[in-house]
């Protein structure tokens, strides 16, 4: 089915609606007399329904004229049935009784972890990501605590399960976003481009993911904006790194939210400088802006829209192998617009329609030598569109549709101004997936899914199942899933074939139990991922002949209620990887893999002073790397990463939030692996230096200050 067909048929059955004659009406109370709002009422077997309102009354038309079944349902309570003439249906009287746990009421906790207000699971609001110790403010620092991840401390982005940061992606209200990270400098850490105030709710998925979310390996990390602005608000931050300002003008059900920021090291580096030879310091101005409309009782209409140019130039001289030094200059242009519309129907059809597009230019001047140009440019658009429906309080879909069509080129231009390379790469991607959700008896529940994928590329058509089972007896959940899931190559790599790669593939075998108990969570799973189908150079092209796999197991552990005002989490993660893949000459454990990863995070309020520390202390063992001057292939590893971090926030008061934070407090120089001379020196030597990041601790102090704004203790950035 394609996209204009799903329209049409959509339209079909609205028009179908509008053309009934009979009228059905009533009210909904509970068992104590009290509307209940929200029931969901239709005929069984038709698509005709409403919902009922604040005073628990509804009604809705229907073609239908003989008997028909009514049914009432609502999340908590028993379904109500009558079977009657269409005639003896107006103004009738509904009573609903109270049901044991069904399907709308069940939270999967397999592989996912929540921050917001998403799910029940985990939650987490941004100010609890600010305060994280080791995230310094980041979305993705703050991810890096939880268990299945992997600290690759001099890039600073997400490594999950033995998975590469590539196969992590990010959507925003359901849309994918590109490139998530900013552009940073060599060997510092990538930020997320969004701020965490943006979203109402985070959801982390580590592996087993539902298959609405395509092209990503690993894992899925799907973030919603917040909803229509109850208020006006305006607000501004400084810090010695950056300025910026914005705020939310609501105005009925509307409202328009703007934020722009200008960061520059400049100030920063003249007073802690780092371990880099800067000629123009790293600068970035970046700019948001949303619009949110509701649209009558139940629509939702969403545009963010967001941009960021960086820029920066500093020298590299490449010692090892006694080059000359090179101005290495970086210049990106980030566009990024997403719009999506949501709705419920009166018969209880949940319906999404999404657009994304994101544009991504970047210019690296004097990229290997002085005076080259490497420029690359990437561009994507993203449509999807799906309806939900609860069918029964045991059996409800997700189905829907959506297209990737992708764009990039590459171009490298020599001192003597020649272009030397000039690589294109045009590719679509279509799919559908349908999820289907059943409560099989009380406490067990399980899930059937199935994507399709088309590429244009290489004209194949790609299949990915999914199947899970549940078990849930009160606080105590024991969950099995099995999901395969596909990923083209890198653009660059098909870009530079001229083989026709098949899109690679991770097969996800999870088995997870969780146990809350008295504001305190345990949490435990064994997975094992299955990979084919990677990109492999073989006589000095390109192949889809590469393999590995990945297992292991994590622990996470949380409690909110031992100690007063004192919240704590702690994560143990276990990773054994091995691949064969990109230029590796035998299956080798991939460079970016340790394995053993633990972190512990406490957060304590003091509410004499009210102040929030935040404190984490992250252990990651050694690195592997390569020693061309022993025997082997990654053969040798890094010492271990140790990292203790720190941070305060003080409420100074209801409209001003100081927050300051301090990494690597003991100051250990982390090393994470080491780069080699590209030949022997006249004793046969192999010169080494080690990769660290450009500064061992980094300190950060902002002032939030809210200008406007009703609720106390809220950054009123956006």
């Amino acid at each position: 089915m394609n996209m204009n067909n799903f329209f049409i048929i959509m339209m079909f059955f609205s028009l179908m609606n509008l053309q009934s004659q009979n009228s059905i009406s009533g009210e909904v109370k509970d068992i104590k007399g009290l509307p209940i709002e929200g029931v969901n009422i239709y005929l069984e077997g038709t698509i005709e329904g409403s919902t009922s309102n604040v005073d628990g009354i509804f009604s809705f038309e229907t073609n239908e004229k003989s008997t028909v079944t009514l049914i009432a349902s609502f999340i908590g309570y028993k379904d109500f049935k009558k079977t009657t003439t269409v005639n003896d249906l107006k103004n009738i009287k509904i009573t609903l009784y109270i049901d044991d746990t069904n399907l709308d009421e069940v939270v999967i906790s397999t592989s996912s972890f929540s921050l917001g207000k998403s799910r029940t699971l985990e939650k987490m609001d941004a100010l609890d990501i600010v305060m994280t110790g080791s995230s310094n403010g980041d979305i993705f620092g703050a991810l890096q605590s939880l268990p299945g991840t992997q600290k690759v401390g001099e890039d600073g982005r997400l490594y999950i399960r033995g998975g590469e940061d590539r196969e992590t992606q990010t959507f925003i209200d359901g849309m994918h976003v590109l490139v998530a990270y900013t552009s940073t400098a060599q060997n510092s850490p990538a930020r997320s481009r969004f701020s965490p105030f943006l979203f109402k709710g985070i959801n982390f998925s580590l592996g087993g993911y539902e298959l609405e979310y395509g092209q990503a390996l690993s894992s899925v990390l799907p973030m919603e904006t917040k909803d229509v602005s109850s208020g006006t608000k305006l607000g501004v931050t400084f810090s010695p790194l950056n300025i910026g300002g914005g705020g939310t003008y609501s105005f009925g059900k509307e409202s328009i939210s703007a934020n722009l920021d200008y960061t520059n090291l400049s100030f920063y580096n003249s007073i802690l400088p780092d371990k880099l030879d800067w000629v123009k310091d790293y600068a970035k101005l970046s700019g948001e802006l949303q619009y949110k409309k509701e649209i009558g009782n139940s629509g939702l209409f969403k545009i963010y829209t967001a941009y960021d140019n960086t820029g920066f130039i500093q020298n590299i001289t490449d010692e090892l192998n006694e080059l000359p030094t090179r101005s290495f200059g970086l210049k990106q242009n980030n566009y990024y617009v997403n719009s999506t519309y949501t709705t419920k129907t009166k018969s209880g059809l949940d319906l999404f329609f999404g657009a994304a597009f994101s544009t991504v230019n970047n210019d690296y001047e004097n990229a290997s030598v002085q005076g080259d140009l490497y420029e690359e440019d990437m561009e994507e658009l993203h449509l999807k569109s799906k309806l939900k429906k609860r069918v029964s309080s045991i059996f409800k879909i997700n189905t829907g549709v959506e297209a990737y069509l992708k764009k990039y080129e590459n171009k490298y231009t020599d001192i003597l101004d020649v272009v030397r390379q000039n690589q294109k790469i045009d590719q679509n991607i279509y799919a559908a997936f349908l999820d289907n959700q059943f409560k099989l008896t009380r406490g067990l529940y399980a899930n059937a899914s199935g994507r399709v994928e088309y590429s244009t590329y290489n004209s194949e058509f790609n299949f990915f199942p999914r199947a899970s089972i549940n078990y849930i007896n009160g606080d105590f959940q024991l969950s099995g899933v099995f999901g395969k899931y596909y990923q083209t190559p890198e653009d660059v790599i098909m870009a530079s074939t001229l083989t026709k790669l098949k899109q690679e593939s991770s097969t996800h075998y999870i088995l997870g139990s969780s146990y809350s108990f008295n504001d305190r969570l345990l949490r435990l799973e064994l997975y094992h991922k299955d990979y084919k189908n990677l990109s492999l150079i073989e006589d000095s092209n390109y192949t889809s002949n590469g393999f590995g796999k990945s297992n292991g197991f994590d622990i996470y552990f949380s409690d909110d209620k031992t100690f007063k005002d004192l919240d704590y989490t702690f994560s143990f993660s276990y990773n054994n990887s091995k691949r064969l893949y990109k230029d590796y000459p035998v299956e080798s454990t991939p460079l970016f893999s340790t394995d053993i990863n633990t972190s512990l995070n406490v957060k304590y309020f003091m509410p004499s002073i009210k102040t929030y520390l935040g404190v984490s202390n992250t252990y990651a063992s050694g690195r592997p790397y390569n020693n061309p001057n022993e025997p082997g292939f990654v053969n040798s590893k890094a010492k271990s990463y140790h990292s203790l971090d720190m941070n305060l926030t003080f409420l100074l008061s209801k409209k001003v939030i100081l927050f300051t934070s301090l990494t690597n407090v003991l100051g250990r120089e982390n090393v994470f692996g080491y780069n080699y001379s590209d030949s022997p020196n006249t004793n046969g030597v192999y010169k080494s230096s080690p990769i660290t990041v450009s500064r061992d601790r980094f300190f950060f102090v902002g002032l939030f200050i809210s200008l406007k704004n009703n609720s106390p203790y809220d950054v009123s950035n956006f």
